[in-house]
C-alpha cells in the first residue's frame, strides 16, 4: 500500500512551484473552476467549501485483512498552516448499501462542535514575526452509527487533529485523533495531506475535453479527513462477507438551516453527494449537479437524471473529439455497470467480470441502478498493486472500491472512451510517469500523510 515519493526530499519552494502549477489546473481555461476528482463538483459546493467533499475511498485494509478502510476527505484546497474546521451546523456521513437497494443499511454519521481554546506560545511568537494567524480553534466530534432503525454513540468528545501550524511532536498528536470502536474498529478525524494525484492532462481532458501539458502532480494542500477502518462483518449483508461479498458506498453532508436546495429531514437540507470519483462533474449536466447532490442512491433509477446522464454523457463526445478517437455510441451500457449496477455477467453487460454487482451477494433482494462506490469484500490484497486498476488486470483497484494509489482520473478517462469494454484509447495518458505526493501515504491507519505545511 506504500506510496513513496523522492519529492518528500523537496523544499517548500519546490512545493510552491507545484502549488501554482495545480492552482493553474485548478481553475483551468477561461477561469472555469476544474478540479482534483471532485473537489469542486458544483456550482454551490464550489463557494461552500465546508460541506464540499473531495475524495471517496473503499478498500481492504491490507494490514488487516479482515477490515476495510474508508475515507472520506472535505474542504479542498486547505493552505498549509491555516486552519480549517468541520461545519458546525453540518452533518457528514459515510453510508453503506449491502443489499443493493441503493438505502443505506449503515450510515456513521459525525457532528462537530468548537473547542476555543488560547493560541499557544509558538503560534504567538509566530505572529509577532509574521503578522497575525488566524484563530486556532480546535474541534471536538461525536460519531453514531445508525442501522437497523437505531442510533448507538460511538465516540463522544472525539479528538478531531488540527491544521499542523509547525509545532514540535506533531506526529502525537495525529495519533492522539485514532481511536478505538467497539467491536474492533478504528476511527480518525482532521487534517492529513491531501493523497489526490493525476496527470494533468488526463484531468483537462476529462473535465473539459481541452489539452495541457502531461505532468503527474499531487495537490500540494490539506484536507479534512473522516476515516473509519471497520471488521467486514459489520459491513456485509447479514454479517457474512463470504456469503455476501459486495458492499456500495457513498457520503454526503447535510447542512441545518442551509440556503442550498436540497431534500432532508429533521432540519438538515443534504447538499453533497459523492460516490464514484468525478461522476458528479463529468457525467452529470452542469446545470443539474447542484441537484445531483441532493439526491440520494435509491432514487436515481427512477429519477430521470443518473440513468439517461450515465447511457449517454455528453463528456464523451467532446473528449473523443478533442483527441481524434471514436466513443463508444450510446446507450453506454458499459459505463452503466461501473457506475450505477456494478460488474457482473449476469445482466448481459459488455464487460464480462464477476466483481462489483450486488447480484453476488447470495441474500440481496432485487437490486437497483444505483451511483455508489462499489466494494467486493472477497478480493485479495494485490501482491504487486497497479495504479490504474481493473485496465491493467487488478482487479483489486478502482473500480472496485479505491485506493490511495489508483489514479482514478486517468482510470475514468480512459474508461469514458471504451475500455474495459473495448479497445478505448489506452495510450492517451503515458504510463510510466511516477505519480507525485507531496508527502507519501503511510502503512498503517489512517494511511493518509500528515499535513503538508510550509516546510513542506
Amino acid at each position: 500500500m506504500r506510496l513513496t515519493s523522492a519529492s518528500s526530499r523537496w523544499t517548500w519552494t519546490a512545493g510552491a512551484s507545484i502549488a501554482v502549477l495545480a492552482a493553474t489546473v485548478l481553475i483551468g481555461p477561461a477561469m472555469r473552476p476544474s478540479t482534483a476528482t471532485s473537489h469542486w463538483d458544483a456550482p454551490a459546493t464550489t463557494v461552500n467549501k465546508q460541506i464540499d467533499a473531495t475524495d471517496l475511498y473503499a478498500f481492504t485494509s491490507p494490514e488487516r485483512q479482515d477490515t476495510v478502510t474508508i475515507v472520506a476527505n472535505y474542504i479542498p484546497f486547505q493552505a498549509p498552516q491555516k486552519p480549517y474546521q468541520f461545519d458546525t451546523d453540518a452533518r457528514y456521513e459515510v453510508h453503506v448499501d449491502n443489499t443493493g437497494t441503493g438505502r443505506a443499511a449503515v450510515t456513521y454519521r459525525w457532528t462537530f462542535a468548537n473547542k476555543a481554546l488560547p493560541a499557544p506560545s509558538f503560534v504567538r511568537g509566530r505572529e509577532r514575526q509574521a503578522g497575525p494567524l488566524d484563530s486556532l480553534v480546535e474541534q471536538s466530534y461525536t460519531l453514531t452509527r445508525l442501522r437497523d432503525g437505531k442510533s448507538e454513540v460511538l465516540v463522544r468528545d472525539g479528538y478531531a487533529a488540527p491544521t499542523d501550524l509547525g509545532a514540535p511532536g506533531y506526529a502525537a498528536t495525529r495519533r492522539k485523533a485514532v481511536r478505538d470502536l467497539p467491536g474492533g474498529g478504528k476511527v480518525f478525524t482532521g487534517t492529513a495531506a491531501d493523497p489526490f494525484y493525476s496527470d494533468n492532462r488526463a484531468v483537462n481532458l476529462l473535465r473539459f475535453g481541452l489539452p495541457f501539458f502531461p505532468v503527474k502532480t499531487g495537490v500540494p494542500m490539506n484536507v479534512s479527513a473522516l476515516a473509519l477502518q471497520l471488521p467486514k462483518s459489520e459491513l456485509a449483508l447479514g454479517g457474512d462477507p463470504v456469503r455476501n461479498p459486495v458492499i456500495g458506498v457513498w457520503t454526503t453532508a447535510s447542512r441545518k438551516s442551509s440556503t442550498l436546495l436540497g431534500s432532508g429531514a429533521a432540519g438538515y437540507t443534504q447538499v453533497s453527494r459523492l460516490g464514484n470519483p468525478n461522476f458528479n462533474e463529468v457525467i452529470i449536466p452542469l446545470k443539474q449537479r447542484d441537484h445531483f447532490n441532493t439526491l440520494r442512491p435509491d432514487g436515481d433509477e427512477s429519477g430521470g437524471l443518473v440513468v439517461p446522464s450515465t447511457l449517454d454523457p455528453d463528456q464523451a463526445k467532446v473528449v473523443a473529439k478533442q483527441v481524434n478517437v471514436t466513443a463508444p455510441p450510446a446507450p453506454r451500457k458499459d459505463l452503466e455497470q461501473i457506475y450505477l449496477t456494478g460488474l457482473t455477467t449476469r445482466t448481459g453487460g459488455p464487460i464480462k467480470q464477476d466483481l462489483t454487482s450486488h447480484q453476488l451477494n447470495q441474500d440481496a433482494p432485487r437490486t437497483v441502478k444505483a451511483e455508489e462506490l462499489r466494494l467486493n469484500l472477497s478480493t485479495p490484497v494485490a501482491a504487486s498493486p497497479d495504479k490504474y486498476g481493473i485496465l491493467k488486470g487488478d482487479a483489486q483497484g478502482y473500480p472496485n472500491g479505491r485506493r490511495l494509489i489508483d489514479d482514478v482520473v486517468t482510470i475514468n478517462l480512459r474508461m469514458l472512451l471504451g475500455e474495459p469494454a473495448g479497445r478505448g484509447a489506452p495510450g492517451l495518458i503515458a504510463e510510466d510517469n511516477p505519480a507525485f505526493l507531496l508527502k507519501p501515504i503511510t502503512d498503517s491507519f489512517p494511511y493518509l500523510a500528515l499535513p503538508v505545511t510550509a516546510a513542506g
